[in-house]
């Protein structure tokens, strides 16, 4: 089979087949995951009829070469139901304080959740937004203790003449013509920028300065390339207690700061070696060993333009403070694009990595069954790593999904 050059093969993706997918079809507004185990106690029934030798055989096979089987889970996951009460649903401070941010302000909690007390508002600046589940506290000595909460602010067009609905990108589905995206068809702007506060919440400041100055903008090639869109930051701490943040923009790749004083200041922006669309990615540090662990859309440009901005969602470690990612797994992967890709190369340094705009000029035809995975969400207990995202058809309303992999099986290599 001919592999594309800017795609590797060489690991094993871990995404769930669409028969296999009502398993996890968690609704946003409901905490029920819908469970299917017709074919797994048909399976059970077959298996109990034949021998010893070919029971541990079958078994075999099916962990090594089979993602998943209706009924059952992909090897290595852990069932969501089965240990929903473990999620943490706060981040908990060193003082054993529970921590939230609730809407312009944050809480602390000192009973478990079971009461909360406001603190200050968190964006002194008051404006931008951000991802949920982005708060950290620092663990290095000289800002032991420090609350970090990465934000961004955006400048979005508006105008009558040229909309989404007249710039956007286009598909063809089920033989009819849809609107499929609409970010990045329209002018945007944005930069990112963090807070912080050294007293659980009660006071912020922010990496900003009143006259504007400090955020992390998308600037390459001294300015001749123009401005990249640099928003939806997550941050992590590193071994040696610099600060990694991460941010979406339409280049096609990840873009990246630094921080060596707890988030005041930050480096100039660069650019990652690592492939993603238009999209937020999730970054969160493992307590135990200090790797980190990111949940991202892994895209080719190739992909992107033909419309799957968010048809793969890919899951791996850094053992190097994000120098490197290795045990790449794809979660999910739409039809229509490779499922065997596990990494992907990112393109040459541009600003707009984009299909066509407007109805005349289609990205493509899409699958019936083509999804979109995105917005992750990661929660660590003390041994088992649980993702949230969304799962998005071309039209109509989108549901949540939750995943629970046991930490350890991160560092595995397979599947």
């Amino acid at each position: 089979m001919k592999v594309r050059e800017n795609l590797d093969m060489s690991q094993t993706p871990l995404h769930v087949p669409a028969r296999s997918r009502l398993l996890f079809a968690h609704d946003a507004g409901t905490s029920e995951v819908f469970r299917s185990q017709i074919l797994s106690r048909a399976l059970r029934s077959c298996l109990i009829r034949v021998s010893g030798i070919a029971v541990a055989f079958m078994a075999l096979l099916l962990s090594c070469f089979s993602p998943a089987v209706a009924g059952e889970l992909p090897p290595g996951e852990v069932s969501f139901e089965r240990v929903k009460d473990e999620r943490p649903r706060f981040l908990r401070l060193l003082s054993g304080k529970l921590f939230q941010t609730s809407g312009r302000y944050s809480q602390t909690s000192v009973d478990g959740g079971k009461t909360w007390q406001r603190g200050g508002q968190i964006n002194p600046l008051n404006l931008g937004w951000k991802l949920n589940g982005v708060a950290i506290q620092l663990r290095s000595a000289m800002y032991k203790g420090r609350i970090v909460v990465p934000f961004y602010f955006g400048m979005y067009g508006n105008h009558p003449d040229y909309t989404t609905t007249g710039r956007g990108g286009y598909a063809i589905w089920k033989g009819k013509k849809i609107l499929l995206e609409t970010h990045t068809h329209i002018p945007e702007m944005s930069g990112s920028f963090v807070c912080y506060s050294d007293d659980e919440g009660k006071t912020w400041q922010s990496c900003v300065s009143g006259q504007g100055r400090g955020f992390m903008v998308g600037y390459f090639k001294d300015g001749h390339l123009g401005h990249l869109t640099c928003e939806e930051p997550v941050v992590a701490e590193l071994k040696d207690g610099r600060l990694l943040c991460f941010m979406r923009s339409t280049c096609g790749r990840i873009l990246k700061s630094y921080s060596s004083d707890g988030g005041k200041s930050w480096l100039k922006v660069q650019l990652t070696d690592l492939a993603m669309s238009s999209s937020p990615a999730m970054l969160k540090r493992l307590p135990k060993t200090g790797d980190l662990v990111m949940v991202w859309n892994q895209m080719s440009a190739e992909e992107i333009k033909r419309g799957y901005r968010r048809g793969r969602l890919t899951i791996a470690i850094s053992r190097d403070d994000g120098q490197t990612w290795i045990h790449r797994r794809n979660l999910e992967v739409s039809p229509g694009i490779d499922a065997q890709v596990t990494q992907v190369k990112p393109p040459p340094l541009q600003a707009m990595i984009r299909g066509g705009s407007g109805p005349n000029e289609i990205l493509g035809e899409i699958p019936d069954d083509f999804t979109h995975y995105h917005y992750p969400t990661i929660f660590l207990s003390e041994d088992k790593i649980f993702i949230n995202y969304g799962v998005s058809p071309p039209e109509g309303n989108g549901k949540t999904r939750w995943r629970v992999f046991p930490v350890a099986w991160l560092h595995a290599t397979g599947k």
